[in-house]
């Protein structure tokens, strides 16, 4: 009885094929599969399917093949009394997405699914690969404008049999081993999922780069500065959808697309050019060059995926009094000559205040004293660093009468001392 079914239906499919109807118009091919030939398809035959009529293939136009393809998509349950129907998931379903949905929402889908059923991310699941390659199989299809149409017409199974991707192919078909998906063309890019930086060149928003100056005190002690800067924002006009306000962004079935109207701001674009302004805690201790990375704080994406990433360099100006090496801090401080030769104290400037430094007699120029831990907090600690004292000794230019007498007494009374000294070694 099965087999008898099966005769009866090639029979009437090879009626159908040489019929004008098959010929002049996809509707008939349409009323066929729907009508009277589907109730034959609920049995199998008990033997693989074979071709029990000829044809001139010469007049088959490439139309012509693909409504027979349409039409084998409907044989392909033809197989073995032991075999089952098909049991590939619709596209839509595999990547979870309605059939109203728009390119950026299907390519939003198929990224995030691929990388969570990769086969390196489930090494446990041995059904990973094959989740995988089922969730490629639906993104390649649907991403493409016209096999999307295709097989919105034709249905899945009838669009799987017509490219050969339902159940294994038979000889001469297209046939896909279990990795021939993996390698197609455009596959690469699922790959690129876990390259370093991936998120910045797939997935999100621009980056951006900005320079703030900051004074030597704002980087040493951390201040709250505006950042403002010029990127890509979410239109405010259509809320970032791409349409006018109020309508909702549906793909028109017969157009596919090309007759929606578009947001007059963006053009569709769904984002525009424009100033954005940040409030940036600078952290106490930042150093000129360093960068401060502000996460989800760059350009908008127009896919709705999170923003790129705001890297503000730091330019730190330079001080009049304070110079700086890491977490420790240089300072001058310059004598007078009596200073230097009698000594005393100074008023030496710190980053918290000025503080008293007592100078030691006979203090020569270049040499330094240490303030210990009065330099700039070491980010990550409770430590700071030092503040080094340089003096410089300060020589007079103009002298008062006075000061020349003084002066010139002393290096008599120097110069006799040293005459004396150097008697006193010859004698010896």
């Amino acid at each position: 009885m099965v087999c008898s079914n099966g005769v009866r239906l090639l029979r009437s499919s090879r009626r159908f094929l040489h019929s004008n109807r098959f010929h002049s118009s996809s509707s008939a091919v349409n009323e066929f599969l729907v009508g009277g030939g589907n109730r034959l398809l609920g049995a199998s035959i008990c033997k693989s399917s074979r071709v029990v009529w000829s044809t001139n293939l010469n007049k088959v136009n490439n139309n012509d093949w693909l409504r027979f393809g349409a039409l084998c998509g409907k044989l392909g349950a033809i197989r073995s009394v032991h075999g089952t129907g098909s049991l590939a998931r619709d596209y839509y379903e595999v990547l979870g997405v309605s059939r109203n949905a728009t390119p950026s929402e299907i390519k939003k889908a198929f990224y995030a699914l691929a990388k969570k059923h990769h086969p390196d991310m489930n090494k446990e699941d041995p059904d990973a690969e094959k989740k995988f390659q089922e969730i490629n199989k639906a993104y390649e299809v649907l991403k493409d404008e016209q096999e999307r149409a295709t097989y919105d017409q034709l249905g899945h199974d009838a669009f799987e049999q017509s490219k050969g991707l339902g159940g294994g192919a038979g000889p001469g078909g297209a046939g896909f081993g279990p990795f021939e998906d993996i390698f197609s063309h455009g596959f690469e890019d699922v790959f690129k999922i876990f390259e370093p930086g991936f998120r910045q060149a797939r997935f999100g928003g621009q980056d951006v780069k900005v320079t703030l100056e900051l004074s030597f005190m704002e980087a040493v002690q951390g201040c709250t500065k505006s950042v403002t800067f010029q990127t890509i924002l979410p239109c405010e006009a259509c809320g970032g959808t791409g349409v006018p306000p109020g309508t909702k962004p549906e793909t028109c079935k017969r157009c596919r697309g090309k007759g929606m109207s578009h947001c007059k701001t963006c053009n569709g674009n769904r984002v525009v050019r424009g100033s954005k302004t940040i409030k940036l805690d600078v952290m106490p201790g930042v150093d000129n060059s360093e960068t401060i990375k502000v996460s989800r704080s760059g350009g908008a994406d127009p896919d709705g995926y999170e923003p790129g990433d705001l890297y503000v360099t730091i330019k730190v100006r330079e001080d009049p009094v304070f110079r700086r090496e890491g977490s420790d801090i240089h300072v001058d401080a310059v004598l007078s000559v009596t200073q230097a030769i009698l000594g005393g104290t100074i008023h030496v400037p710190t980053l918290t205040g000025d503080v008293v430094l007592k100078v030691r007699p006979g203090t020569q120029p270049g040499q330094k004293v240490v303030l210990k831990k009065k330099g700039v907090k070491t980010r990550g600690s409770f430590s700071f660093g030092d503040q080094f004292v340089h003096f410089n000794v300060s020589i007079p230019t103009n002298l008062t009468p006075r000061q020349r007498e003084l002066i010139e007494e002393f290096a008599k009374e120097e110069q006799g001392e040293y005459e004396k000294r150097a008697a006193a070694g010859a004698a010896g």
